[in-house]
């Protein structure tokens, strides 16, 4: 017996070993396998493969339902005041938990120019009112520089909740209240809109190019069918911090003024 194999493989090793020799005698040469026959070890066990796991199939993709929800609120608003009871109540967007207030718009909705920025800070989500902290304090003297107020612009965000901390809204919040956003324009039909930020300005026009790369640009917001000119900006907050970036604020400003002229 060899201590390579079980007793059944020996004993069938030494079987084709005898025979092996009487076909040497014979004057045919043959080679010995090294281990018996698959054929000749019914002895040993045989191993099953593991069964595969079972395919997982993924979700189908779809839009989120906060987004579905806020598109049929919105769409069933018919003025602005409807659209602003729907925004208060929509319960979608996970901002309004940890926000005071909702943050609508401010001005008048009859203006010919929409200002669409960012999102609430905190003196704005504590007065429920868009850009009346320092940087917007800076918005209406800007806008005043060219002979504008609330009786001739109108003023609201792409996100109606004061994102925690002051963080910037992220792209899941952006679209679960674009609906709103859109109708609201939609609703309020500006002749003109200033995007004021990064963030508004990559937004609305659907792009990932930075403001520095956008800012004094000309573009066109589309929204159910119509398209409006829209200029984006450096937003009043980053002014404050780069004051030297005023002379290229200045200009875009300039540049609204005249378009604002040519449309009377």
């Amino acid at each position: 017996m060899t201590p390579d194999h079980p007793p059944s493989q020996a004993n069938a090793l030494a079987a084709l070993k005898s025979l092996a020799g009487w076909w040497e005698d014979a004057g045919i040469t043959v080679d010995i396998p090294p281990a018996p026959p698959a054929a000749l070890r019914k002895s040993a066990p045989e191993r099953k493969a593991a069964p595969a796991a079972p395919a997982v199939k993924s979700a189908p993709a779809g839009p989120e339902k906060p987004a579905q929800d806020a598109r049929a609120m919105a769409g069933a608003a018919t003025d602005i005041a409807a659209l602003k009871a729907a925004v208060e109540s929509f319960d979608g967007c996970d901002l309004k938990r940890t926000a005071r207030n909702t943050v609508f718009a401010r001005g008048n909705h009859e203006a010919p120019l929409m200002v669409i920025g960012e999102g609430p800070g905190q003196d704005e989500d504590r007065e429920g009112l868009p850009f009346v902290g320092r940087s917007g304090q800076l918005l209406d003297r800007m806008l005043a520089a060219i002979g504008l107020d609330e009786t001739s612009a109108y003023i609201t965000n792409v996100v109606f909740w004061r994102p925690p901390g002051n963080r910037k809204p992220s792209t899941e919040e952006i679209e679960i209240c674009r609906p709103f956003v859109e109708r609201h324009i939609a609703l309020a039909k500006p002749r003109l809109i200033l995007l004021a930020g990064g963030i508004s300005t990559q937004a609305m026009l659907k792009t990932p190019q930075g403001i520095m790369a956008l800012r004094g640009r000309w573009s066109q917001v589309t929204v159910e069918g119509h398209s409006t000119p829209a200029l984006p900006i450096f937003h009043p907050a980053f002014l404050l911090r780069r004051p030297q970036e005023k002379a290229k604020a200045w200009a875009d400003l300039l540049s609204l003024q005249e378009k604002l002229e040519e449309l009377g």
